[in-house]
């Protein structure tokens, strides 16, 4: 191993994959986010790399998504700010195995002056991590060790693989009202009734001395609930790619690391379901996003990540209909603070 991803590998720190929140006109999507360290940490894109045993990963991710106006009737009582604030900890059960738990809260700020906001569902995420590669002079498929999630035995030709299932608790906020005390539509809530189910296949790869490659593939489903308002939202199928470019390295510094970020984001929802299991065909689409971004590490310990997400192209159904939903967002701005200890 060259002299460089050594002294790379001795800080490639960890983990993993959370949910955090986003929208569409009558549900609350959820996709993914890396909370990792290290050479080769994307933001929006999950990170194969799980905790060291023993230790724990702590996790905060907030987002800014304005919408877009129409000044017709699609923004009569329709979406004009969210803020999503997504709280984290993890712990290494073993060096191949890490357990999550994230709490969400969001404020929905509507286009008529009205505010919901409170917390969202609880979710667990179990992920396990392995790699193609060589340990103690011999090749093949391992699951991690000790080395691994302190990154000492990475080299350009290893893959590292993780596998992550989550499961949300229906635990969120939906009874908010408004101050007439009306109870708010099911889309302004901040939580589900029911839970909903997520697997996600990850990836990644040193391409280069200083580059480096992750990318997801995930998929989420959700409950049907038949009772009056209620429903299914449609399925999520996401692809995640990430570029990273190191620029800067000071191991033990006060700014030990930078990385610039580039991440292509492609997401696919089903229409949403009512509660006679009728498609509603003004929901769900395909939207590609791009997300140029940085991460900073100080003192080889806690990382700061800076995303900004906009949409590159769109295919909604029955666009023309749709307000505040995913693909209509004047931008995402993605800020996330992580530490393990």
């Amino acid at each position: 191993m060259s002299s460089y991803l050594k002294a790379c590998a001795r800080h490639h720190l960890l983990a993993c994959a959370v949910a955090a929140l986003a929208a569409t006109p009558a549900w609350a999507h959820h996709g993914g986010v890396s909370a990792a360290f290290g050479p080769g940490a994307p933001i929006e894109t999950s990170s194969p790399l799980t905790l060291p045993e023993g230790k724990f990963l702590i996790f905060e991710r907030v987002e800014i998504s304005p919408f877009e106006k129409f000044n017709d009737a699609r923004d009569i009582g329709g979406n004009d700010k969210f803020t999503f604030t997504n709280t984290m900890i993890g712990y290494g059960l073993r060096d191949d195995l890490s357990l999550y738990m994230s709490v969400p809260y969001a404020r929905k700020e509507l286009i008529n002056d009205a505010t919901s906001q409170g917390f969202g569902d609880l979710n667990f995420i179990l992920q396990y991590g392995f790699k193609y590669g060589v340990r103690d002079g011999r090749e093949g498929w391992q699951a991690f060790d000790a080395d691994d999630t302190g990154g000492n035995e990475r080299t350009l030709d290893d893959w590292t693989f993780a596998v992550s299932v989550g499961m949300t608790l229906p635990s969120g906020d939906i009874n908010n009202t408004d101050s007439a005390g009306s109870t708010y539509p099911i889309e302004s809530q901040t939580g589900f009734a029911l839970p909903a189910y997520n697997v996600t296949g990850i990836v990644s790869k040193m391409l280069a001395p200083h580059w480096t490659w992750a990318a997801d593939v995930q998929f989420r489903t959700f409950t049907f609930n038949g009772g009056v308002g209620g429903g299914k939202p449609g399925n999520e199928f996401r692809i995640n790619n990430a570029v990273v470019r190191e620029v800067f390295k000071k191991t033990g510094g006060a700014v030990s690391r930078v990385d610039l970020v580039g991440e292509i984001n492609y997401l696919r929802l089903d229409k949403d379901m009512d509660e006679s299991r009728l498609l509603e065909d003004a929901t769900g689409g395909d939207v590609v996003y791009l997300a140029p971004g940085v991460r900073i590490s100080f003192k080889d310990k806690y990382s700061l990540g800076m995303l900004y997400k906009y949409v590159g192209t769109k295919n909604l159904n029955s666009e023309g209909q749709q307000q505040g939903s995913e693909g209509l967002e004047d931008y995402r701005l993605i800020t996330t603070l992580s530490a393990v200890f």
